[in-house]
């Protein structure tokens, strides 16, 4: 798996002209937290933690580097979080849309007892579950929370939905670090036993995947470039 670009830059330019039966679909990362500072694992609220000063910069700028790409869409999670950066980054934009589309199907990983704890306490706490998440992904069940299997699967119908909502242009998808990773995965239609510890996502990143006529798996332009 290798992006056809190196970063936005390179692709711009391509995402400046509408092709018919072309879809490009943006997905990005919210904003740098309070809890991803400190390294915690981010509560399952939908108000969760807020964008630190870091972060609402972060979602301006991209906001600024996306200004002129025709975008027709925005979709995002509907926690706190990431709606924040979809609205900063759709003030930047010219002009800005006038309706983002909130989706609870983009919602974040449950991490279920390890919400709110340090990486550090849960590696003392849970050394094998810390080993699954960072090595063999596709075995990670939190306890009371997820499993990344079955996120998977119901990050992939979320992403069927959306795209059967758009034949062409340009879209940006906001969420979180796993559901981008599961869209992106689930675009290029890539098992999760080879690719989920494969593929990172840093804050407010851009992965660029182009679909022709809808068709999975698409190609990939861009991947985590900040």
């Amino acid at each position: 798996m290798e992006a056809i670009y190196s970063t936005f830059e390179d692709a711009e330019e391509i995402l400046l002209k509408e092709e018919e039966n072309i879809l490009r679909i943006i997905f990005t990362r919210h904003g740098r937290t309070h809890l991803n500072a400190e390294r915690r694992f981010q509560p399952w609220t939908p108000e969760g933690d807020q964008l630190n000063p870091e972060g609402v910069t972060s979602a301006r700028d991209l906001g600024k580097k996306l200004k002129y790409v025709p975008i027709r869409k925005i979709y995002s999670s509907d926690w706190h979080r990431v709606v924040h950066t979809a609205r900063l980054i759709n003030e930047e934009r010219n002009p800005p849309l006038q309706e983002i589309q909130i989706s609870r199907g983009l919602r974040d990983f449950d991490f279920g007892a390890l919400c709110g704890v340090s990486v550090t306490d849960a590696d003392r706490l849970y050394p094998e579950l810390s080993d699954q998440r960072r090595n063999s992904l596709h075995t990670f069940e939190a306890p009371g929370g997820d499993t990344f299997v079955d996120f998977h699967n119901r990050k992939k119908e979320e992403l069927i939905r959306i795209i059967s909502e758009n034949s062409m242009g340009n879209i940006l998808v906001a969420s979180h670090a796993y559901v981008t990773k599961c869209l992106i995965m689930a675009a290029l239609d890539l098992t999760v036993e080879g690719y989920a510890d494969k593929i990172n996502i840093k804050n407010t990143s851009i992965s660029i995947v182009e679909l022709k006529d809808r068709e999975i798996p698409g190609r990939l332009l861009v991947l985590n470039n900040k």
